[in-house]
């Protein structure tokens, strides 16, 4: 029998994400005394508990898929989000809003505005306002911006990471495709440290090392006294650096967005915002506001809203062959002559192998490969070997395999949405050394 790895596409976990416990005591310099400790921890306690009730879980619902994402309350009955959250949510789909202090309430799209992204920059707005009802009798905290920023101040990112919220039995209906019974998910709380602001000739990033994860978007990133820095947009990694950033929009973009549509936004105490608008870059014209045209089918779980990784469109080397691995798709596992590619959405896999064909016709092994894998017959056409066959999760898979130029052989097994152009695409850029 021909050897081979098989891999259920569902869940993968990731343990990077550091979380920071607001336990008694946790970054108490040792001269304090005990009544300054008493009311450093309770400071630290109020602001997570206002934390709590001002951001927001995002919970999407597409034709196929469940979507979900962050926001937080900045006006009364008023959520600001990533517009990368909300804006591929076609007519007639819906998008809810909650928390432990606010019910599951639909939510309607107020503006957005989403700037094209560039592979140069980190820089252009990416920003949503919702609409909500706020449960009567409930006061809601509405958060205040600080627009000044430094580098080496001390920061905490709050939102609903899918690498967390995913254990929760929250999430359980979700899983299945269902925002009936939508419980609200634990709010996680990381912190760090503010690395660096960056600026082009469009705007500002700041850089960070609060954790943040797929489903972090659009979620607010706090100083100390409990205040809005930024908005958690971006995720970067360099894959072979094993180096990862965390990217933030900052206060004042989100203010003037908040003006553009006349909410006024609570500013800091004495802070004032300079008259500086936000130019437009010009050969990037924004997206219009309201709700774009409808998401093309594909996916069908849950997905965390980070954009997908800049670490664009490169060319992998794997043994024998080479494959593109585009933007928004993730090596999950590789070895030689082997490798393992999802997309960042979980809408799609596909496992690509390279093999000698050991003296055997391709008809053989394409039949042990499905013998193997309790696959159908396979069928020939066109010089291709083709069979289906049943993932471990029960999700119908299909395995394609064709001859290469030195007596060896290429094998593909795809699942998911096996309709997504970009299989084709990474596909099409298999090159054989």
């Amino acid at each position: 029998m021909i050897g081979m790895r098989r891999h259920a596409t569902g869940l993968l976990v990731f343990c990077l994400l550091v979380l920071f416990p607001m336990a008694a005591g946790a970054n108490v310099p040792a001269n304090f005394n005990e009544s300054a400790r008493v009311e450093y921890n309770e400071r630290r306690r109020a602001i997570a508990s206002m934390m709590e009730a001002a951001t927001v879980w995002i919970v999407a619902e597409d034709e196929k898929s469940i979507f979900n994402g962050t926001g937080f309350i900045v006006a009364d009955g008023i959520v600001m989000t990533n517009a990368h959250v909300v804006d591929e949510l076609g007519k007639g789909r819906r998008v809810f809003v909650v928390n432990e202090k606010i019910p599951p309430t639909e939510a309607t799209i107020v503006d957005m505005v989403h700037d094209e992204k560039t592979d140069e920059t980190v820089t252009g707005r990416d920003f949503a306002l919702l609409r909500f009802s706020p449960p009567k009798g409930t006061a809601l905290p509405v958060l205040s911006f600080s627009l000044d920023a430094q580098r080496m101040d001390r920061v905490s990112a709050w939102g609903y990471p899918v690498m967390v919220t995913q254990f929760d039995a929250s999430t359980r209906n979700l899983r299945k495709g269902d925002t009936s019974g939508l419980k609200p998910a634990p709010v996680v709380y990381t912190e760090g440290t503010i690395s660096s602001i960056v600026k082009d000739e469009y705007g500002a990033a700041i850089i960070h090392t609060a954790a943040i994860a797929g489903g972090n978007s659009g979620g607010p990133l706090i100083n100390g006294r409990g205040e809005v820095v930024g908005i958690n947009t971006w995720g970067y990694t360099e894959e072979d650096e094993g180096a990862f950033l965390n990217v933030s929009l900052p206060a004042d973009e989100i203010v003037r967005f908040l003006q553009k549509n006349k909410v006024a936004a609570k500013l800091a105490l004495g802070q004032t915002l300079a008259a500086s608008p936000y130019r437009e870059r010009p050969s990037q014209p924004t997206k219009p506001t309201g709700r774009p045209a409808d998401k093309p089918d594909g996916g069908g779980s849950i997905t965390g809203f980070l954009q997908p990784r800049q670490d664009d469109d490169r060319n992998r080397d794997v043994g024998s062959f080479s494959v593109r691995v585009p933007r928004g798709w993730s090596v999950l596992d590789e070895d030689d002559d082997y490798i393992f590619l999802g997309a960042d959405d979980d809408s799609s896999v596909i496992e690509i192998m390279m093999a000698d064909n050991d003296g055997m016709k391709l008809s053989q092994i394409a039949r042990e490969y499905s013998e193997e894998l309790d696959g159908t017959k396979p069928k020939y056409d066109d010089g291709l070997y083709v069979f289906a066959y049943e993932e471990a999760n029960g999700e119908e898979a299909y395995a394609v395999l064709w001859e290469t130029d030195d007596d060896g052989h290429v094998a593909l097994f795809l699942a998911g949405d096996i309709e997504n152009p970009v299989l084709a695409e990474i596909i099409d850029s298999i090159e054989e050394f």
